[in-house]
């Protein structure tokens, strides 16, 4: 009995100096664990952080160029086509984003991370579990993560060996009523796809002179796949589930495509002296292979084989004499005056086969 007193008296001995249990009494001494620590390395989850040198993914933007992302296939989130289409396009298209199932099956811990998981952000215009509101698809003015590929010269090749809609040619649609539109189309040429804008959206301030352009002035430039789809749904390459075939990933973000300003304000398509070929005129337009950069600018020597020709009509010859007699003419055959007060560009004098002149110099 003596024996077994000892022992259990010896046993509260030690652990009150700490002996067996040195951590328990070391954290009572602030300084002292501070020193264990130190003596010991950094704890282990820093130790983890410095060693990585990772910083912490944001998952509020998405990235086609992640690895994981550039591993798959585009149809593996983009299905086309979406189920709003009929309401969202008027054609089977891709105009919604991609389902949750696409984000849980490689991001579920992020996309059940607390009540508002940031991952959420990048579709959602709030982010709450009673708020489905989402973002415009896709979301308009945003810089871009792809170059559009789209080779003029190949689609004009295919133009040029059709004589209207020929018999012979399946001109594939994604929607029946699209086709029967536009085969009453006089001309198969870039219409098909340009077609002729029937209102014109004024720009913030009117237009320079409270200038209305007359309907046909202008030409739509396609902003979706309406025209695409056309022909490259199901049977000609790239085909609606090979985005890559148009759709192709830059290396940095470029902006998004801008329509051209007009310096002609007063020229009109659908004037019946310009229905002619489209590329009589846009004369380069069949030399690019992409969107990024292109110009549907037009050279004044195109204008001038009907506008300045002798026997037929002299209009840039007559503007340039009345210039000549007044420094402030404004050139208003073609221009607004936002352009046609300004000095007459080098190649309007050799056109004319005279030396350039600026207004300051004409007397």
């Amino acid at each position: 009995m003596k024996t077994r007193l000892v022992i259990i008296l010896a046993f509260i001995a030690l652990t009150a100096t700490g002996y067996l249990f040195p951590r328990t009494v070391l954290n009572a001494n602030p300084q002292a664990a501070r020193q264990d620590r130190g003596r010991k390395g950094p704890a282990r989850r820093p130790a983890q952080t410095q060693r990585r040198g990772r910083p912490a993914k944001d998952y509020s933007a998405f990235s086609h160029r992640s690895a994981r992302h550039k591993s798959l296939d585009c149809d593996a989130c983009h299905k086309a086509p979406t189920a709003n289409w009929p309401t969202a396009s008027g054609f089977p298209d891709i105009a919604d984003y991609p389902s949750h199932a696409s984000c849980t099956n490689c991001h579920r811990t992020e996309f059940f991370k607390g009540a508002r998981p940031v991952i959420c952000s990048i579709c959602h215009t709030k982010v709450s579990p009673r708020d489905g509101a989402r973002s415009v698809f896709a979301k308009p003015n945003q810089p871009t993560q792809f170059d559009t590929i789209f080779p003029h010269d190949k689609h004009q090749d295919v133009i040029a060996r059709l004589t209207g809609f020929d018999k012979n040619f399946e001109f594939e649609s994604a929607h029946a009523s699209l086709v029967q539109e536009k085969s009453v189309q006089k001309y198969n040429n870039c219409a098909i796809c340009h077609e002729t804008e029937t209102a014109r959206m004024q720009p913030v301030g009117g237009f320079p002179d409270n200038f209305h352009p007359p309907t046909g002035t202008f030409k739509n430039a396609p902003a979706s796949h309406a025209s695409c789809f056309n022909c490259h749904w199901k049977n000609q390459q790239p085909t609606h589930n090979e985005c890559a075939g148009c759709h192709n990933l830059s290396p940095a973000d470029v902006a998004a495509l801008v329509i051209p300003k007009r310096i002609s304000l007063k020229f009109s398509h659908a004037r019946e002296q310009h229905i002619d070929e489209c590329t009589k005129c846009h004369i380069n337009i069949t030399k690019a292979d992409s969107l990024r950069g292109l110009k549907a600018d037009v050279p004044l020597s195109a204008c001038a084989d009907c506008h300045n020709k002798q026997g037929l009509r002299t209009d840039l010859d007559s503007e340039l004499e009345q210039l000549d007699k007044n420094r402030g003419f404004n050139c208003a055959y073609c221009h607004t005056s936002d352009k046609g007060l300004l000095d007459a560009p080098a190649s309007h004098y050799r056109i004319a086969g005279r030396e350039p002149l600026q207004r300051k110099d004409i007397k």
